[in-house]
């Protein structure tokens, strides 16, 4: 809180008929107010010029003190950290930072099963708080087609293996091994396999206009963006 109100402070005796003034001030000097004995090491871009411009030659800032409670508790957390840290995903962090804003870019789809080879429009959107996507179609009017409320539901688009799709069950964090099964007294023996196959998704590194990703095996091209989207490239990737 406050330590000192706002008010005039008196000089430290034998001058305690005077009060503190502008000239009185200065960068690495001492002051005493009221019996307490305070140093100042820097000041803000106002003050400085303040001072230059009444003919006050400033000091060299000085730096802070440490604290020794602040020293002694770092010390005690570093040793508490453990040897073989587990890597933390802060999705927390991002979620806060890009809540609410979305990529939009306008897509086409060359279906080569219709009866009459014409293009879909698809709008595709990238939520960057939590990297997933969804693609909804651009229905015209009268065009014989069922609308159907989206294209591509809301989640994390895979990329596609060399050799296709992962199976079910193929894509797990950990892969659990039985060893001896229960041939040892009745008790099985397991340990874990971290050779795991992780499987990678689009990213918004990924998208650009005239890029080509697949979507569960629709080649889907990126024709062109809103102005949002045009502003977060320019901006973070420099396109």
């Amino acid at each position: 809180g406050t330590i000192v109100r706002r008010h005039r402070i008196p000089l430290p005796p034998p001058h305690e008929d005077q009060f503190y003034t502008i000239d009185h001030f200065n960068i690495n000097i001492e002051v005493i107010l009221y019996a307490r004995r305070y140093k100042i090491i820097d000041c803000d871009q106002f003050t400085k010029n303040f001072l230059r411009k009444m003919g006050v030659r400033l000091n060299t800032p000085t730096s802070r003190p440490d604290d020794p409670y602040t020293k002694e508790r770092q010390k005690i957390l570093d040793s508490m950290k453990p040897l073989r840290p587990y890597e933390r995903i802060d999705t927390l962090k991002q979620f806060l930072e890009h809540d609410g804003h979305v990529l939009r870019f306008f897509c086409v789809w060359d279906d080569p099963e219709s009866m009459f080879h014409d293009p879909r429009e698809l709008v595709l959107h990238y939520y960057l708080s939590d990297d997933t996507i969804d693609i909804k179609e651009i229905t015209p009017v009268n065009s014989g087609r069922d609308a159907v409320p989206l294209f591509l539901r809301r989640d994390k688009l895979p990329k596609y293996a060399p050799t296709g799709l992962y199976q079910p069950g193929t894509i797990t964090s950990r892969t659990v091994l039985n060893v001896f099964g229960k041939l040892v007294g009745n008790r099985g023996r397991y340990i874990l396999d971290n050779r795991a196959v992780h499987q990678e998704f689009y990213r918004d590194s990924d998208l650009k206009i005239g890029a080509v990703i697949n979507v569960w095996g629709r080649k889907i091209t990126l024709c062109d963006c809103d102005e949002f989207t045009k502003e977060y490239y320019r901006t973070k990737y420099g396109i």
